[in-house]
């Protein structure tokens, strides 16, 4: 019996329509790095979670903090909560980051339970080690201090075997940082890889995300680490647990890091 096939002037007619579609709309760089910077590595809006960061310098020393962290959008700010608790040393430093308004840096408070005190980290001062990491407060507020809109897609590349976007803009001038190259991951927008440059444009660090992990409904970088290019440690981060968050809107002010 003949198969039943497509007229040659409908399969003529069909293709020539299709040839007038709209094309899939392709994100703009700014709109992936928004996407990303609001994921970040570790996802954590309605999340606690328990971390550990080991720093190993060049010399083979390593220390281990631990710490828990947490983030919450208040209005259309994303507040990021950290609390250290190991070694004894950094017990209760607690830090505040506060999503800065569109075009300016994140707001950065600090308290030190040895100085029952809450003092702002300065733009200035964003550039420093973060508790003696290889992570600054830079990072605290995204992945450096560039803006959305300063992001240029130039093109794709493979992290951890999965298809990454790659995106490069100017650091912001209260950054450390001059240049930034992000490889965000396409299926979950998560930042993989990111390659900086100081103000003088040589190799300065480099972040990556050595283990994706799934929870609920989210994707997160279980574990990661940041390397100093030019001093040779690494600070090397893993996430112990992770739980849905139960603070409320006033654990993510000033008062309540002098609280406890």
């Amino acid at each position: 019996m003949r198969k039943a096939s497509l007229p040659l002037c409908r399969l003529t007619l069909v293709l020539a329509l299709l040839a007038f579609l709209p094309a899939r709309a392709e994100e703009s760089a700014a709109d992936i790095a928004r996407k990303s910077r609001e994921r970040g590595a570790l996802n954590l809006l309605g999340l606690s979670a328990q971390l550990k960061l080991t720093t190993a310098s060049k010399g083979g020393k390593s220390k281990e903090q631990v710490l828990t962290t947490t983030a919450r959008k208040i209005g259309e700010r994303t507040h990021s909560l950290v609390r250290f608790q190991q070694p004894a040393g950094v017990a209760g430093v607690a830090v505040l980051t506060v999503e800065g308004a569109k075009g300016e840096a994140s707001e950065i408070s600090l308290y030190l339970p040895k100085l029952k005190r809450v003092r702002k980290v300065a733009r200035t001062q964003r550039g420093q080690s973060f508790m003696d990491t290889d992570f600054s407060y830079a990072d605290l507020g995204g992945t450096g201090g560039e803006t959305d809109d300063a992001m240029k897609k130039v093109g794709e590349s493979k992290v951890l075997d999965r298809l990454a976007w790659v995106l490069v803009g100017k650091a912001g001038p209260d950054s450390p940082y001059g240049e930034v190259k992000v490889y965000v991951d396409q299926e979950t927008y998560v930042p993989t890889q990111v390659e900086y440059t100081d103000k003088e444009g040589k190799p300065f660090k480099v972040y990556r995300a050595a283990q994706l992990k799934k929870f609920k409904d989210r994707v997160i970088a279980s574990r990661s680490s940041m390397e100093n290019l030019q001093t040779g440690s690494v600070t090397t981060l893993e996430v112990l647990q992770l739980e849905e968050a139960q603070l409320g809107e006033e654990a993510f002010t000033e008062r309540a890091l002098e609280r406890g």
